[in-house]
């Protein structure tokens, strides 16, 4: 696999792919921003500063200090700022932002209880636009008939609940699995018949680079290779993001599901970014911000 696996590397690029729809908001660098719009219901608006042209406020946007908000009438958005405060605005308020919390307020708003994990998030929101080791890895594609690799293109995953996954091939029975690491060692092997295979807690280190191909081990001719590249998230965030999924599981808060939402995309979790999103929208069926994410990040 060595040597086959490295001459399809293009070499790295700038971030993880399904980050792409993202970075053409706010929504995943923080960078000279302060605060987080973590929930949405109907419509809202914002302007950089005073006498600037107005937009249109989505979900996961990040906004700077001197930012007005104004929602509509029949709206409800819940603000994060760095720090960890939250305010929620609800039919017809406005705001003006400062660093550190609002700077001025009209109409129906409330300062919520703080998150205080939200420093962290924010920090690593602010790291995700430069990508991980291996975030802009491309496999050049001869005939790639194995389709619906997860995780691919250097997207992420937790080094003790890793599960590969691809769609199945019609008339083939067996595959074959390997995963690799960045020096080109074995480190896990298979052959199955399941589409979706879990890798041992212990085999993958956090904060890794791997390779991994699928091989069709029957069919009557020869056999079919697909290549993908993924990395583990680092111990520290992946610590972080399980113990705010505890509290936010506990908390049962709404905004601070789409949190844990918006930290997994940062980490690069989109399998875990999926299934927090989807958990939000069975609280908020029909939400427009929680659909148009999850279709963003190419959930199944």
């Amino acid at each position: 696999m060595r040597r086959t696996l490295r001459s399809f590397i293009l070499g790295a690029g700038t971030g993880l792919a399904f980050f792409a729809a993202f970075a053409a908001g706010e929504a995943v660098s923080p960078a000279g921003k302060t605060a987080i719009v973590c929930f949405l219901e109907g419509k809202a608006w914002t302007a950089e500063r005073i006498g600037s042209e107005r937009r249109e406020v989505r979900l996961f946007d990040w906004l700077g200090a001197g930012s007005s908000l104004e929602t509509g009438p029949d709206s409800r958005l819940i603000l994060a700022f760095s720090d960890g405060s939250r305010y929620e605005l609800g039919k017809g308020a406005s705001a003006t932002l400062g660093k550190d919390g609002l700077a001025s307020q009209k109409g129906s708003v409330t300062k919520l209880e703080s998150v205080p994990v939200m420093p962290q998030i924010a920090l690593i929101a602010d790291g995700s636009k430069r990508g991980s080791r291996l975030g802009g890895i491309r496999l050049r594609t001869l005939r790639r008939t194995i389709s619906g690799l997860y995780p691919n293109e250097g997207e992420a995953v937790l080094a003790d609940a890793a599960v590969l996954e691809f769609d199945p091939l019609e008339g083939i029975k067996r595959y074959g699995i390997e995963v690799e690491d960045e020096q080109g060692n074995k480190v896990f092997s298979t052959e199955t018949g399941m589409t979706r295979v879990p890798v041992s807690p212990g085999t993958l280190k956090p904060g890794a680079g791997y390779f991994w191909q699928i091989r069709t081990m029957d069919g009557g001719g020869p056999s079919t290779v697909s290549y993908a590249a993924f990395v583990t998230v680092a111990e520290d965030q992946a610590r972080l993001r399980n113990v705010f999924k505890a509290q936010v599981e506990r908390s049962g808060d709404a905004a601070n599901i789409l949190l844990l939402a918006h930290m997994e995309i940062a980490m690069g979790l989109r399998r875990e970014a999926c299934e927090t999103l989807k958990e939000a929208l069975k609280r908020f069926p029909g939400n427009a911000g929680i659909e148009k994410a999850i279709s963003q990040i190419g959930c199944k």
